[in-house]
């Protein structure tokens, strides 16, 4: 048997954690220890952490973030009323035309705080449409016709630290709660870590016997290995949670996301280096009893997130906190009676003290939707990622590219504090600007200056799946950049400006 098939089957009972840590099922994935040659790019984010919620099951993007002024939403859900009526939407300031769902008021909270950044529209070219592929496509990073069982985390992992797991580590790298192992964390070549069934019992360090020299002598001391590992890590985290065993506030009962979030905020505090943090909540699947099931899953999250929030901030850690979601798709646009089909494009949240509060993109466009009422793309789900891996986590696209992410993704202005340049940015003289109109349909202008005497930048325009279908030089003395868009399909696209080692990445939308 393979060595990673091995662990994979191994991981799958998980580590489960003393009930007083308040812990479901556990896993833990390496980061790398002290001593380390890569230590030194390790502490260029080790003060980042992230919460990855995955609402599994296809969360319905409309009924989540309303376009409650348009009037074809009615239309298209009127069958079963599978709509939220306009009285109930809560507004969203800035906008006046979308809001939340009801169930949602905790996170309007935090929006009217600045600390929440809807994403609209995202998906991924060729949409597919099954749980589990479509799944394999969001945690894998690839495109829809690549074939990957790795993660796109676990393989940046892997490439930034390659001394994994010859070095043990002390801290996990990332921890995932829930009931089996996703992949988002599984390298190609590791797992990053191991999982035991219980820590009730919990094997002592293996002995150092000399093993026989054959298939089954590597094996034991292979699983050897994972003893130690497993030790390792699950002492870390009890070890944090002893150090800090309260939390500042009261988090909602009968509420098991909110339980995991207590958890977690107190192993933080205790002092447990882990990045990355995955909690799966089930349920999004709304063919049926859409309605009701969807907004019992909204507030059991919502509820949760605003308590976890209120918890950092009182911790005082709260900028260094953030919470992404995830889902495999959207729903579709039209109602089927008693719910809502597969769809593609939905919106993503990012919340924190550190996210830019706002929507980005566009309202979905309900009178243009593709086959069977899909609502078409608008960003790549890829583009969240390089902008987490680029902003927040301050990682370069070189450290990421091709190992995380198959190739450029253009960043959106998610982060408030970015190394890349999201916004109207300074690179020593060279000043870029937001291209306008924005949306556009013949043409958009994009300000540029500072362009020394001598030097030229570079001007490139991508699809959001990274495909280049233009390019220019740009010469001292230009004031603008004008872009004929006539003949592009609407849609969002990319710019990048690369002037010596600095680089602006900017989004454009063409409609029509």
């Amino acid at each position: 048997m393979k060595r990673r098939i091995f662990l994979q089957k191994l991981a799958a009972s998980g580590i489960i954690l003393p009930v007083t840590l308040g812990f479901p099922r556990l896993r833990a994935y390496a980061k790398v220890p002290e001593g380390s040659q890569f230590m030194q790019l390790a502490a260029m984010n080790s003060d980042k952490i992230t919460i990855l919620i995955r609402l599994a099951g296809g969360n319905d993007g409309l009924n989540t973030v309303v376009p409650y002024t348009n009037s074809e939403y009615y239309t298209l859900r009127q069958s079963g009323e599978i709509f939220i009526k306009q009285e109930e939407v809560l507004p969203l300031k800035g906008s006046s035309t979308m809001g939340l769902h009801p169930a949602l008021a905790p996170l309007q909270t935090l929006y009217n705080e600045n600390k929440v950044a809807i994403i609209q529209n995202v998906g991924y070219p060729n949409q597919n449409f099954s749980h589990f592929r479509s799944t394999d496509i969001w945690l894998s990073g690839t495109d829809a016709n690549v074939y990957e069982s790795s993660g796109w985390y676990g393989r940046f992992l892997e490439e930034t630290y390659p001394d994994y797991p010859e070095v043990l580590p002390k801290d996990p790298f990332a921890i995932e709660l829930g009931t089996y192992l996703s992949s988002t964390l599984i390298g190609r070549d590791n797992n990053m870590g191991i999982a035991v069934g219980s820590l009730d019992y919990v094997p002592g360090q293996p002995d150092e016997d000399i093993l026989a020299n054959t298939n089954a002598g590597t094996e034991e001391l292979y699983v050897k290995d994972i003893i130690k590992q497993t030790n390792l890590f699950s002492n870390s985290i009890i070890q944090a949670g002893t150090k800090q065993t309260t939390n500042k506030v009261q988090y909602p009962s009968n509420n098991a996301l909110a339980t995991g979030l207590s958890a977690i905020a107190r192993i933080i505090m205790g002092g447990l280096q882990t990045q990355m943090y995955i909690v799966n909540v089930n349920g999004y699947d709304t063919h049926n009893n859409q309605l009701p099931t969807h907004a019992a899953l909204h507030k059991l999250v919502a509820d949760a997130v605003l308590a976890f929030q209120r918890d950092i901030e009182a911790f005082g850690i709260d900028k260094k906190v953030c919470i992404m979601t995830i889902s495999e798709f959207g729903r579709r646009a039209n109602s089927n009676g008693a719910g809502t089909d597969h769809g593609s494009a939905a919106p993503m949240f990012v919340i924190g003290s550190g996210v830019n509060g706002s929507i980005i993109g566009s309202d979905p466009n309900l009178n243009s939707l593709e086959g069977a009422g899909n609502i078409k793309m608008q960003y790549d789900f890829r583009q969240v990622y390089a902008s987490l891996l680029g902003q927040w986590y301050n990682v370069k696209e070189s450290q990421y590219i091709p190992s995380a992410l198959p190739r450029a993704f253009a960043q959106l202005p998610i982060f408030k504090s970015t190394g890349t340049g999201i916004q109207d940015a300074v690179f020593s003289s060279l000043k870029i600007g937001q291209n306008y109109p924005n949306p556009a349909s013949t043409k958009t202008i994009i300000p540029i200056s500072g362009i020394s005497f001598g030097t030229e930048a570079q001007f490139f325009l991508s699809t959001v799946d990274g495909r280049t279908i233009h390019t220019e030089n740009i010469l001292p003395g230009n004031e603008s950049i004008t872009v004929d868009i006539s003949n592009l399909p609407p849609g969002s696209y990319s710019y990048i400006v690369i002037y010596g080692q600095s680089r602006y990445v900017g989004t454009m939308l063409v409609h029509r």
